[in-house]
């Protein structure tokens, strides 16, 4: 529970309890995605300092305790959180021998989870053991919960990551873990990320982990700048202007994306071919196909997206409506369901939502 006081402000400080008021010390308390965070002292008092415009979510977590997901929360000036005790249950015991070991399912777990780009491959995710896993047989899904953090040493893009993780699952498309199997793939949380490195060398990595990325993608709609960015719009194989499917205007601080139309495929209809029987009771069909296309019917398809001439991706839109902040942040961010290259960039690749305002217009 939550109570506000105030109105819109950069500096945003407040107490968390728990539901018989006493004060919660060291409650971590950070912006999703970002790499400002900070603890609870002794009274439970927190300070923390942002964007007035950022739509980032305040999240305020403490063992043992629900986590708290506040919106937007530079509206408010001061809060007060109560939190509520979680009650923990214990994985499930599964009493007979599953299909992989849990070495195998944690190399599956790490593929989908951090990727295996570059970025990817090399994080080294610190408490494993506090991973569980699950092979579902019934549905073909492999199943993973955290109820710490999930601590990542991003050493090629010189972050430690720490991800609280809310979903994640991968169904496949028979009983396997192998890639080539599966079917789709989802995982969900909040983050919080602190510096390791600034070095030329990391700053070039994690440019190249931008560009191309969906944040990428995103921005450059807002920003109506494709040409500039390298990034190009298809339908149906033909490259279109993006003016013609996307709206960009400018709505309390933010960019609003409002999608016009969806992109459409012509799909021909065909009339069947007349069948005729010879004597010998052979059946000739007669006509071909393409003197038999009576009409057209239109189809949704995905957009495709070009980077550079060389990564390609799809993109679908399931929200008419996306709001970008002046940091690159966009929301909702289940708004926008992407593949190919873009759905490629995992954890691994994942970068703080601020790192855009830090780069934009520098290359």
């Amino acid at each position: 529970m939550i109570s506000f006081q105030g109105a819109y402000s950069q500096v945003l400080e407040g107490h968390v309890y728990d539901m018989q008021n006493n004060a919660l010390q060291a409650a971590t308390v950070y912006l999703d995605g970002s790499t400002v965070a900070t603890t609870t002292d002794a009274e439970g008092y927190f300070k923390i300092n942002g964007n007035a415009n950022s739509r980032a979510t305040l999240i305020v977590s403490y063992m043992g305790y629900k986590t708290i997901r506040l919106e937007n929360p530079f509206q408010h000036k001061k809060i007060k959180v109560l939190m509520e005790e979680d009650a923990i249950t214990m994985p499930e015991v599964v009493l007979q021998k599953g299909p992989f070991t849990r070495k195998e399912m944690m190399k599956a777990f790490k593929e989908q989870f951090l990727g295996n780009t570059n970025a990817g491959s090399s994080c080294k995710i610190l408490n494993e053991d506090d991973i569980n896993l699950y092979y579902d047989i019934a549905t073909n899904t492999l199943n993973a919960t955290s109820h710490k953090p999930i601590k990542i040493k991003n050493s090629y893009l010189g972050y430690e990551v720490f991800f609280e993780l809310a979903d994640f699952n991968v169904v496949y498309r028979r009983r396997s873990l192998s890639s080539f199997s599966i079917d789709k793939s989802y995982f969900s949380g909040t983050t919080f990320y602190k510096e390791l490195s600034q070095s030329k060398k990391t700053d070039k990595r994690r440019l190249a982990s931008y560009l191309g990325s969906t944040s990428h993608f995103v921005n450059t709609i807002a920003n109506e700048s494709w040409d500039k960015e390298r990034l190009a719009l298809f339908v149906d194989g033909f490259k279109v202007d993006p003016k013609k499917y996307f709206a960009v205007s400018d709505t309390l601080g933010v960019k609003k994306i409002t999608v016009l139309k969806e992109p459409m495929k012509q799909v021909p209809i065909y009339k069947k071919a007349t069948p005729e029987v010879s004597r010998k009771g052979q059946t000739i069909m007669i006509g071909s196909k393409e003197e038999n296309i009576i009409g057209y019917n239109e189809t949704e398809v995905p957009f495709n997206v070009l980077f550079n001439d060389k990564h390609q991706s799809l993109a679908d839109f399931t929200e008419k409506v996306i709001f970008v902040d002046e940091n690159g942040n966009y929301s909702p961010v289940y708004g926008v369901m992407v593949g190919g290259y873009m759905s490629s960039l995992k954890v691994g690749d994942m970068l703080p939502i601020d790192y855009y305002q830090s780069v934009k217009g520098k290359y």
